[in-house]
């Protein structure tokens, strides 16, 4: 192919994006100023009931108060082709969605163009709706854009034009596939019917990237050949698909949150000594609160007994008194270090630590390991815990802890 025939080719494809359901959209000069016309396809000036079927869209489209919504007239001699008939739409530079993506296909990629564009087609088919009116083809090639803020434009409506004997002239092969089968059977067009067409935008958009599984559902659902298998109407579709992302953001935070208790739990268990297994015996039910000092209890010394003293031989009596004091012990150096613990964990488990880079994330975690093993090394120095017996019941509280943690998260 040589050099004008690739001018030719690409003329050729400019030309193929401005087809719209009715017609060619263009700019023409009429008395000095540009105005957009759409050049109605001659097969259906054609038909003797088309300009009924024009005429009453016309007067429907005139009352609807939609951002999303072009206004148009029929256009008279002066921009009517000699042989045709022509809409006069109303100022503006549009492209239609087809030739955007063409022009710049890594703008599916981007942060939320996606999104942002499906919801104006979602907010567009209620508008109309409300006034029993349906695109039916919401193809990339009857969507136009406006330059400038992008919003999203609809022009034409399928539905005043369902009893048409021939709607391949409306809607060729390359719209065909996101037209609903029973509106091609000439059978019922209703909301079901923009469902389907949404549908198939939502799976053109998706078609040279990965579609989210949670889309892939609604896509799926929305797209089946049985209108009544379908969601009963845009809203419905709309609300599945907000509810299902919300949900995986749900998973996403909850799966952050996993990584970040198993790397907690798992940072103290490597930074404290090894120890060797013992058993553990579930703690007697709390007794009665006793006025007593929690900034440290040693058993020892309220025996009366001096620390490092291995001659004392305990009678029965403190024998007994000894167990209750390892128990208030015991309790003490839970409550003191299970809220130390909430504390330190806390700086780690909250949105904006497990949002930040890995770097900052990772030291994070190896600053709130080390300030845990701080605080349960003083805390048992204080309440006169053995070393072995406090690693033991610390480890017992952060897993409690980071447990809570990803039932606050979900």
């Amino acid at each position: 192919m040589n050099y004008e025939e690739l001018l030719s080719a690409r003329d050729s494809e400019k030309n193929n994006f401005n087809q719209l359901m009715l017609g060619k959209i263009s700019k023409r000069e009429v008395d000095g100023k540009y105005i957009n016309v759409v050049d109605i396809k001659k097969e259906l000036t054609d038909n003797i009931l088309f300009s009924e079927y024009l005429n009453n869209e016309l007067k429907a489209v005139s009352s609807i108060k939609s951002s999303h919504q072009l206004k148009y007239i029929i256009g008279g001699s002066d921009v009517n082709q000699p042989t045709g008939m022509a809409l006069v739409v109303e100022r503006g530079v549009f492209n239609s969605l087809e030739q955007i993506l063409f022009e710049n296909p890594s703008l599916v990629a981007r942060r939320h163009f996606v999104d942002d564009l499906v919801s104006k087609a979602f907010a567009a088919a209620k508008d109309l709706h409300q006034q029993g009116i349906y695109h039916v083809c919401f193809a990339p090639k009857n969507i136009l854009l406006r330059k400038g803020d992008s919003q999203l434009l609809l022009l034409n409506h399928g539905s005043f034009y369902k009893d048409l004997t021939d709607l391949s002239v409306l809607y060729p092969d390359d719209m065909a596939n996101f037209i609903a089968p029973e509106v091609l059977a000439h059978g019922t067009i209703d909301e079901r019917t923009d469902v389907y067409s949404l549908g198939k935008l939502i799976e053109h958009l998706y078609s040279k990237s990965s579609m989210p599984f949670f889309v892939k559902r609604v896509v799926k659902k929305a797209t089946k050949e049985d209108p009544y298998d379908r969601y009963a109407t845009v809203e419905d579709m709309e609300k599945a698909l907000s509810r299902l992302r919300s949900t995986r953001s749900s998973l996403s935070m909850l799966a952050v949150a996993s990584v970040a208790a198993l790397c907690i739990v798992g940072a103290y268990f490597s930074y404290v000594p090894e120890q060797n297994e013992m058993e553990y015996v579930k703690p007697a039910p709390a007794a009665p609160e006793e006025d007593i000092i929690e900034e440290g209890i040693n058993p020892l010394t309220e025996l009366g007994i001096r620390a490092g003293d291995s001659s004392i031989v305990l009678t029965e009596e403190q024998k007994k008194k000894m167990a209750e004091y390892e128990k208030k012990s015991e309790e003490i150096f839970r409550r003191r270090f299970e809220r130390e613990a909430d504390r330190i964990i806390s700086k780690v488990y909250n949105k904006n630590t497990m949002a930040a880079s890995e770097s900052k994330f990772m030291a994070a975690s190896q600053k709130a390991m080390e300030e845990l093993n701080s605080a349960q090394e003083e805390i048992a120095s204080q309440t006169a815990m053995p070393s072995a017996k406090s690693r033991l019941i610390a480890s017992q509280i952060i897993d409690k802890i980071t447990n809570a943690k990803k039932k606050e998260i979900k």
